[in-house]
């Protein structure tokens, strides 16, 4: 029968395509961009950093930092993000997976398990939380155009910059779509073709 022998090939197809589905990143909020040069930053711990944030979509699935520099220099160490709600220490929404930094990262993408549901218009917190031996520096704006939240230092809200930060959410890639519609049409020619040759 025809469609035993086309039906490796279009499982091998769906394997392909399956394997091959990509993400996207859609930035909401950002206080700097990709683009310019950061030579700032504050370490933590000592400090208790966090970046508050009113995002305008009604998730949150990833968050970048800006120039994660390891200390002891050349050091590995894993951070993790907290996303909180309302206050640098209100209650924890969810938490990235942790990434090893090991000596320098420009910048470095932070996942959260998957889009978190937030209100837009309401204040969030970015948490950066070092859970190994050593310290980071995470990259820091002053003055930052970004209006729509502040640097929190150790409980203290600084009044005129920020974390360079971006955040937004998790999205397939357009092309995954059409090699999904692809693969679906592959299967329709092929049921044809092999209910023809039956007769």
């Amino acid at each position: 029968m025809r469609w035993k022998k086309y039906g490796g090939m279009a499982a091998g197809l769906w394997l392909v395509i399956g394997n091959g589905s990509g993400q996207g990143l859609l930035v909401d909020q950002a206080s700097g961009t990709l683009a310019e040069s950061i030579v700032n930053a504050y370490r933590t711990p000592p400090n208790d950093l966090a970046q508050s944030f009113t995002p305008s979509l009604s998730a949150v699935g990833f968050v970048q930092f800006r120039s994660l520099a390891t200390f002891p220099s050349g050091s590995s160490v894993t951070l993790v993000v907290n996303l909180r709600d309302g206050a640098y220490n209100g209650p924890i929404l969810s938490s990235t997976d942790p990434i090893a930094v090991v000596g320098f990262a420009d910048v470095g993408t932070f996942y959260f398990p998957d889009n978190i549901a937030v209100n837009p218009g309401q204040l969030y917190f970015f948490q950066p939380v070092v859970q190994s031996p050593g310290s980071i520096d995470v990259g820091f704006k002053d003055p930052s155009p970004y209006s729509n939240g502040s640097l929190w230092i150790n409980g203290l809200m600084n009044t005129t910059g920020d974390l360079w930060f971006r955040e937004g959410i998790v999205v397939p890639e357009p092309g995954v779509v059409w090699l999904l519609l692809l693969a679906s049409g592959l299967f329709v020619w092929l049921r044809r073709v092999e209910r023809r040759s039956e007769i």
